[in-house]
């Protein structure tokens, strides 16, 4: 009986091993999953809505939202072309992803506090526990209390809100070649998916010329063109809205070949179906990042895009009416520099279904639409 007994403690003490080690293995696959995080880059150019839809994301509660950190490169590398800049962006981009915020101390002045990052009160993650325990997770978003309240916060506090949502979104406007993040897509530790946003370029330059703070990024984006040999003078817009409806088209090839090779990685949207339809472009934009457009969302979404929160403040006043502000640039942009643009930007105007107009008659009425619809237009369809 002896030996029967100590086969059968033998087997069932095995057998205990072997669950206790199948439920610890499901206990770490559980919290894996927990831990991974879904990465969205939302990628555009100046004066084409970016700020508006890092908005929209910076808005859901689960997104750690981060507005333009490509920025601080430029700023330390005033003088380097915007090819090379593209190499430190990717890799201060892929530290932001994985929430570590250590290359951070190298490119702020004092690199102490969230506060001495620019624009971070433009992130309600960063106005809130844990990075801002001044706020409280049931205050509403403003921009202005946050400023004035969640200041001096060390930056590990950016790390540990970070760590705390399931979706970390970064928006910026200075990367003009998609092809050099392409360590990011193949990187197995981070899923990477893009957002490429793009708005008619004669609303993007009726937009910069009404905008008077673009004069370092312009001499960075025209001294990448061939067209731009005296790197001192000042570029005409002209000069700039060429090089970046080139480096829009090439994004797209680029984000088109991703997408063949990797299903969900790339998505692009036209500032003009956002404006016009925010709720069914938004919830298609959610569904591809991994995220729900809930009722809230969809009331803030339809009041923002009416104007019906005057009250919003400060730098980003994105509260407007966006039905007008598509059709602005119509009666506000001089006929003569509208066939200039459309000279320029031809190529990228035809890929992404914008319609040129050939005479003041035809620029000025608002009857004839000048953007295609997304249905006849199979580029927008990715």
């Amino acid at each position: 009986m002896a030996p029967r007994l100590t086969f059968y403690r033998f087997t069932v003490f095995s057998l205990l091993i072997f669950f206790s080690i199948w439920i610890l293995n499901v206990k770490l696959d559980l919290e894996h999953d927990e831990l991974k995080r879904t990465h969205v880059l939302i990628l555009s150019s100046w004066r084409s809505g970016s700020s508006f839809l890092g908005q929209i994301f910076n808005h859901h509660p689960k997104v750690f939202y981060i507005y333009e950190p490509a920025r601080m490169v430029w700023v330390k590398y005033p003088n380097q072309e915007e090819s090379i800049l593209h190499y430190p962006i990717r890799d201060l981009f892929r530290s932001l992803f994985t929430c570590d915020v250590s290359p951070l101390h190298a490119y702020l002045p004092r690199g102490q506090y969230i506060s001495d990052l620019p624009f971070w009160s433009e992130s309600w993650a960063l106005c809130s526990p844990p990075a801002c325990k001044a706020l409280s997770m049931n205050e509403a978003y403003d921009r202005p209390t946050c400023y004035q309240r969640c200041g001096y916060v060390p930056l590990e506090k950016m790390a540990e809100s970070c760590e705390a949502h399931s979706h970390v979104v970064l928006k910026t406007v200075r990367v003009l070649d998609l092809g050099a993040l392409l360590p990011l897509f193949q990187d197995a530790n981070l899923d990477l998916r893009v957002i490429h946003l793009i708005r008619d370029p004669r609303a993007v330059t009726f937009s910069r010329m009404n905008f008077d703070l673009l004069h370092d990024e312009d001499l960075i984006v025209a001294r990448e063109g061939q067209e731009w040999q005296n790197k001192k003078a000042m570029p005409n817009v002209i000069q700039v809205m060429s090089n970046i409806c080139k480096a829009q088209m090439k994004i797209n090839e680029f984000g088109r070949k991703v997408s063949k090779n990797l299903k969900g990685k790339y998505m692009m949207i036209r500032y003009e179906d956002l404006a016009n339809e925010p709720v069914t472009t938004v919830d298609k934009i959610y569904k591809f990042a991994g995220l729900s457009l809930n009722e809230d969302l969809q009331k803030w979404l339809y009041n923002i895009t009416h104007k019906h929160k005057p009250e919003q403040t400060g730098f980003m006043n994105f509260a407007e009416d966006s039905m007008k502000i598509v059709h602005k640039w119509r009666k506000g942009l001089k006929h003569n520099v509208v066939l200039q643009i459309q000279d320029a930007c031809q190529k990228a105007m035809e890929v992404f279904g914008y319609s040129q107009v050939r005479t003041l008659k035809e620029q000025q009425d608002l009857t004839l639409s000048v953007v295609a619809d997304v249905e006849n237009n199979k580029v927008l369809d990715v």
